[in-house]
């Protein structure tokens, strides 16, 4: 079972500032980028050392065919493979539980975890689980495991969690209605296959969702508390990119570059905040997330923003680098002003994708309730300037108003 001792967030121990800052910077999990990367599978997942495989996913995928055509090359690599497609969206601690206890019985040594954010994430919870035992949030915060996880393949298909390099897996408790934060360098996946042709069939709803999702990570990793200059180079590129490529793969779906574009961006601010952490930007979603059930990235969308304007007074000049990344020309701006331009194309970005507002997505009613839970997350102290439950509330409040 978890260890007592008190898990301290590194936010709140890191010393130093700016480039003197201490830190620490480990990426785990080796990635292969390229169109048609997902049919070396079989090959991962045996160099991996593995023998039985879940591969786990969601019932679209399934009826896609695009599931069977990956349990052919496990098994074509010698690896027998079951299935498991009960993940949905905003991925619950049930399903984690029963992905793992079959797993159990079946003599599982592996998982590939096929799919967007949500199966990636059930795919590392239920490894945490087969080895660590218990609930998910027994291992919930920041180095709680007790056992290294299974080994996870991770396999996405849409361009924005950045879960196949991230050391967290976002659970939500059904009881608690939180969603919890498990955080631990082992909890990466040993293998990433960013198969860019995975993302062709994604919808333009879904494409603008997670799309907005990476705009989250590489925002929430430039200006936390625990940027690095490794990590605030990854997250200004994984901007750079998604300015480039988002509106182009969301209004032309086939177009391959687009779409190559929108997964070296999602994986290179999966990098960013793999270094760091997510910060406030993370804690008003995930509230909304766990008391409505909408999908995760539109809920990064609209709460991008609020979040940036809290923190603009600290986090001006990433602002304005962040203006550049996007393509803003600077010239004649001073740093204040450029900070606003890059406030405003988020917005701009969430108009143009169809990303629905605020307004629509919670109720006045549950304003004490978001700001609890938003208080509460774990990330809280990665965010730059500091906030507190009154202040997730006005947040909350002044959205609604507008």
């Amino acid at each position: 079972m978890k260890d007592d001792r008190t898990q301290v967030h590194p936010a709140l121990i890191r010393r130093g500032e700016g480039v003197c800052a201490d830190g620490r910077f480990e990426m785990p999990t080796r990635v292969l980028f390229g169109r048609h990367v997902a049919d070396q599978v079989g090959d991962a997942a045996r160099e991996l050392g593995g023998t039985r495989a879940m591969v786990v996913t969601d019932p679209g995928l399934r009826q896609l065919g695009l599931v069977n055509a990956m349990v052919e090359h496990l098994r074509e690599a010698g690896i027998d493979a079951m299935v498991f497609d009960h993940v949905q969206p905003n991925p619950r601690d049930v399903h984690c539980i029963e992905a793992a206890e079959l797993a159990r019985e079946a003599g599982v040594d592996i998982f590939v975890g096929l799919g967007g954010g949500s199966a990636i994430d059930t795919a590392k919870c239920a490894a945490i689980l087969l080895t660590n035992g218990g609930h998910p949030r027994d291992w919930e915060d920041f180095g709680a495991l007790a056992a290294t996880p299974a080994s996870v393949v991770a396999i996405p298909t849409t361009a924005g969690t950045g879960s196949e390099v991230s050391p967290s897996a976002i659970i939500t408790d059904t009881v608690r209605l939180k969603k919890m934060n498990l955080f631990d360098p082992r909890i990466c996946p040993r293998v990433a296959l960013v198969d860019p042709d995975l993302t062709f069939s994604m919808p333009s709803a879904l494409t603008a969702a997670t799309g907005m999702d990476a705009v989250s990570h590489a925002i929430d990793s430039l200006h936390c508390r625990l940027a690095t200059p490794a990590s605030d180079a990854m997250a200004l590129e994984g901007a750079r990119l998604i300015a480039r490529y988002l509106l182009r793969a969301y209004h032309e779906p086939a177009d391959v570059e687009a779409r190559c574009g929108m997964a070296q961006a999602s994986l290179v601010a999966g990098m960013a905040v793999a270094v760091t952490d997510v910060s406030g930007c993370h804690c008003l979603a995930e509230a909304i997330g766990a008391v409505y059930d909408h999908p995760h990235g539109v809920c990064c969308a609209v709460t991008l923003p609020l979040i940036m304007d809290h923190n603009r007074e600290v986090s001006q000049e990433k602002y304005a680098r962040l203006a550049g990344a996007f393509g803003i020309d600077g010239h004649g701006l001073s740093q204040a002003d450029l900070a606003s331009q890059a406030i405003q194309f988020v917005r701009g970005l969430n108009s143009e994708l169809g990303i629905p507002t605020l307004p629509e997505l919670i109720r006045e009613a549950d304003l004490d309730v978001l700001a609890e839970k938003a208080n509460a997350n774990t990330s809280r102290p990665s965010n730059p300037r500091d906030v507190d439950e009154a202040g997730f509330r006005a947040m909350f409040a002044q959205a609604l108003s507008a």
